[in-house]
């Protein structure tokens, strides 16, 4: 071993998301360690662990160090000291003296609040610990880092999730799952009752929920239409509804659910493998799923491991997987491509070689991302789609043959900004969305909080990919994708149909005249919008054919700040109003706990939070709409605007970053979960090729895209 010492940590198991309070000690190796030597207790880049303090044990994550050594210990948070996925961490560094060999540190986690726990679950939480015994400047792995396993809190919520799409009298399945406050999968000792609902198969049963999940199996509906099942515990303090399950005669497509992009914790995630695919097919309840590390962290022995895992739990019509990888190159040489292969044991043409060792090229690595596609010419079992992470896919440099699809939403944001770009090139995109899930949660991804180098990464839930396909293989979702008969969600299982003259979302076609839609819609919730889009301009807004509330007033914001790593946007302000009261304040769509409004008088409301792309906002409501006048005031953008203005239409104000607006109108007075219209572009210039594509928005900020039809208008 490497004689650098070993750690200890005195507790088994912490709770997700929990304040509590446990020591970590550290005994030095047969070097000791000398004078301006250190030791990082460091943590990886998606741990969301509390920031530690160390002035105010009275407050949140307090920590302190102590030794009966001969020697000063100076402690700091270091949010930048090692390498990627173990950059930060409580770094000690010795001054004064030096630790002899068999000396201790022991470093205490939590004062009187206790210090917060990562609000995921980890079977095996690895606490590295890093030392520098010479004071050279150099970190190395000490023999033996603690282990601690993350388990989920008790349960918050009960969850039931179906099919979006059956025939009638097509037998399903339905899932019931409790989870707790950060979205983990938990155990639920009480009895959770299936009432009857006009349904065939296993209903009024009870569950027990042990390991979190239970199944009903056999469903069947004997009528089309737009149904949604609920449950309820014994105690009555629980209850879920099922997504929307729209019920056909006879089903010409399949709908399908899956996330294609996520990693685990041989690249920067968390978790085995093992883990992951087993998350997705048995507590997510996805149809499909890949994994997908960053390459350059990806080495021969773990890809051959994923290629073993990936054949392993492929099971046509029950579980889809797709082999694949990220080619992470830089953004000037080709940015971001998850990278999809339809056949199993594919090489991986790396963007370069970083962590694992740019002494170890071996002529396989394709850098820039031209070099990838000169390699995969021709071939029609390789596909790849551009995403944003930290990174953003170049699209000056993607190949319209390998690429059918866009990445619009991840765990890293919403990134409509990204698809318009698109369109800007004149390129014939679907759309798709994912989680890019780094806590092994794939089909789960719930916001992470402020992560250990001091912002939020991971600020909105992960996506969903939805494929229009005859039946569960990976020839027919690969066709279907190709075919971009595909829509994206933002983590929930939004029903969404668009057709068009016989076409379906995705198909280029010639229209006669002015092109006609029928856009059908289920929401998980109250659909608060409905566009209709032709390229990057809104053509049609349902929220403009609903009723409004009299003294109902909706203020959102949106946007990102940037296209590179640092997205999310900052929004601190307040909204005043003169010549009438506020008589209530909602929030809505806020995803943090500290993020929100406060309504400081009846005049006055304040509000908190960051965009990643998302909407946050609320609703007020006050006593005299057409005498208010109004100011809304941020760091972003101010403006005044009075009750008529409200009254005449929607107000918008763009903001500086890359889509940043403020939108104000008058709050709809009811809002339908259910929402099936028609409509036809009239103003539809001849002789031009359009795409038209729908974006959704729920009252609770979730949204769905629907891939484009590109549309030759004669």
């Amino acid at each position: 071993m490497y004689g650098t010492g070993r750690a200890a940590i005195d507790v088994s198991t912490l709770t997700a998301g929990a304040y509590e309070q446990y020591s970590i000690t550290y005994t030095t190796g047969e070097y000791g360690v000398d004078d301006t030597g250190e030791i990082l207790i460091a943590r990886r880049d998606v741990c969301d662990a509390g920031i530690p303090q160390f002035t105010d044990p009275c407050a949140p994550d307090y920590v302190t160090v102590e030794s009966e050594a001969d020697c000063k210990l100076a402690v700091s948070y270091a949010p930048d000291r090692h390498i990627r996925p173990w950059r930060s961490g409580v770094l000690i560094r010795v001054t004064q003296g030096s630790l002899s060999p068999g000396d201790t540190v022991t470093v205490r986690f939590g004062g009187v609040y206790g210090f917060r726990t990562q609000t995921f679950a980890e079977t095996e939480h690895i606490v590295r610990v890093l030392v520098d015994c010479a004071g050279s400047g150099g970190l190395h792995e000490i023999d033996e880092s603690p282990v601690v396993g993350i388990v989920a809190g008790p349960a918050a919520h009960l969850q039931l999730t179906a099919p979006p799409l059956v025939a009638v009298g097509q037998p399903f399945r339905m899932q019931i799952r409790a989870i707790d406050t950060y979205g983990n999968v938990t155990g639920f000792a009480s009895l959770v009752r299936v009432p009857g609902y006009g349904i065939r198969g296993h209903y009024d049963d009870c569950f027990i929920l042990d390991q979190g999940i239970a199944w009903i199996e056999g469903v069947t509906i004997n009528k089309p239409g737009i149904y949604r099942f609920q449950v309820t515990d014994t105690s009555a303090q629980y209850a879920a509804e099922s997504n929307p399950i729209v019920c056909r005669e006879t089903l010409p497509l399949n709908l399908y659910a899956g996330d294609m992009h996520g990693q685990t914790q041989e690249t920067v995630g968390t978790g085995t493998q093992d883990e992951y695919f087993s998350h997705a097919r048995d507590k997510a309840m996805l149809d499909f799923c890949a994994w997908q590390g960053n390459d350059f962290q990806v080495t021969d022995e773990t890809y051959a491991e994923v290629c073993q895992t990936v054949k392993r739990y492929h099971e046509p019509g029950r579980f889809v997987t797709f082999l694949g990888y990220e080619y992470s190159a830089t953004t000037p040489t080709g940015g971001d491509y998850n990278v999809y292969f339809l056949k199993d044991d594919q090489p991986m043409h790396r963007s370069y070689h970083w962590i694992i060792g740019m002494e170890d090229r071996d002529g396989t690595e394709r850098n820039p991302v031209a070099k990838l596609w000169d390699t995969f010419r021709g071939r029609d079992d390789v596909m790849a789609i551009p995403h944003v992470g930290g990174r953003h896919g170049n699209l000056d440099m993607l190949d319209p043959a390998l690429c059918p699809a866009l990445e619009i939403h991840s765990h890293h944001g919403t990134f409509d900004w990204f698809f318009h770009d698109a369109l800007a090139k004149g390129l014939r995109l679907g759309i798709v969305a994912a989680s890019d899930d780094h806590t092994c949660r794939p089909g789960l991804s719930y916001p992470t909080r402020k992560t250990s180098r001091g912002f939020v990464s991971f600020d909105v839930n992960g996506g969903y990919t939805f494929v229009y396909a005859k039946d569960l293989t990976r020839q027919s979702l690969w066709e279907a994708i190709k075919a971009r008969h595909t829509y994206g969600t933002t983590g929930e299982r939004i029903f969404l149909s668009v057709t068009s003259g016989g076409h379906m979302m995705g198909d280029g076609f010639t229209a006669q005249g002015a092109p006609s839609f029928g856009i059908e819609v289920a929401g998980t919730g109250a659909i608060a919008e409905i566009q209709v889009l032709r390229g990057s301009e809104t053509i049609y807004r349902y929220s403009g054919s609903l009723p409004r509330k009299p003294g109902g007033v909706t203020v959102q914001y949106s946007g990102v700040r940037s296209r590179a790593r640092a997205k999310a946007m900052p929004w601190t302000g307040r909204v005043a109003v003169k010549g009438a009261a506020i008589l209530s304040a909602e929030p809505f769509a806020y995803n943090q706990p500290d993020e929100g409004i406060t309504l400081m008088s009846n005049q006055t409301v304040c509000f908190q939070s960051a965009t990643s792309g998302d909407i946050d906002g609320f609703d007020l409501e006050v006593t005299d709409l057409r005498g208010a006048a109004f100011t809304f005031a941020s760091q972003n953008v101010s403006f005044a605007f009075d009750g008529l203005d409200v009254m005449a239409g929607r107000i918008e104000r763009k903001v500086g970053g890359v889509n940043g607006l403020v939108e104000v109108f008058q709050t709809p007075e009811a809002e339908k979960r259910d929402v099936s219209m028609t409509f036809t572009d009239h103003e539809a210039l001849k002789g031009q090729t359009h795409a038209y594509w729908v974006k959704v928005t729920q009252k609770d900020g979730h949204m769905a895209w629907s891939s484009p039809m590109y549309i030759e208008v004669k």
